[in-house]
């Protein structure tokens, strides 16, 4: 994607958060053909991520498995914050000709607003509920199923999102074929797409970032 390219999706985000309003946050995904980085965000204080932050597990999937070939777009499935916020995501493929993804924009809407109108509808009635809205739609059947997105605020929570957190936190004791052994689901997921991701990966194994690169090359020979 060229300057001009990056110029006029920027501007389609500013008017997307405008056009929608602070209950929308919009995000520019961006991917350069090895990373991929948030290029701009409007109402990032709704999930709390900034231009810094990563993509999502979710979304390193969908490049991964490359669901953008099939189709255009995708609507309305649930996403959360790391704050347990629930909002409503919906993804916009950005493709070239060729139909390479070239990046996405993403927007999540907070409905914590219907959720407080419904409260206060049912308290108005006296209606014998009990339990919060928003609560309800947390429990209803098949929330965690398909298109359930976290919405993560640094690459270490992907990191723990895929390989548990017990093994972040237990790594001064991991062999060195344990950390290849995560190196290689890191590499699986896509994980070093993402713009910034090796000297996160390094912390969280407890090495250096020259042994993060000695490790992604001892994987790719023998892939």
């Amino acid at each position: 994607m060229d300057k001009k390219q990056l110029k006029h999706y920027i501007a389609l985000v500013h008017f997307l958060g405008e056009l929608l309003g602070d209950q929308f946050e919009v995000v520019l995904h961006i991917y350069d053909g090895k990373r991929m980085y948030i290029a701009e965000i409007v109402n990032g204080q709704l999930s709390g991520r900034t231009k810094d932050s990563p993509i999502t597990k979710f979304a390193l999937e969908l490049m991964e498995e490359e669901d953008y070939r099939q189709r255009d777009y995708l609507v309305n499935y649930k996403t959360r914050t790391k704050a347990r916020k629930i909002l409503q995501g919906s993804t916009f493929f950005i493709k070239d000709e060729l139909d390479q993804l070239q990046g996405m924009i993403c927007v999540n809407m907070d409905y914590s607003k219907q959720f407080d109108l419904a409260d206060h509808i049912i308290k108005t009635l006296k209606l014998p509920i009990s339990i919060k809205t928003a609560q309800l739609a947390e429990q209803e059947e098949g929330f965690a199923g398909n298109f359930t997105e976290i919405l993560s605020e640094n690459v270490n929570d992907i990191i723990t999102e895929i390989i548990g957190p017990d093994q972040i936190q237990s790594n001064l004791s991991l062999t060195q074929e344990a950390r290849l052994d995560i190196m290689r689901q890191l590499e699986a997921k896509g994980v070093f797409k993402i713009k910034g991701a090796v000297p996160q990966v390094a912390r969280a194994l407890g090495v250096s970032e020259p042994s993060v690169y000695r490790h992604r090359r001892m994987i790719q020979k023998k892939s």
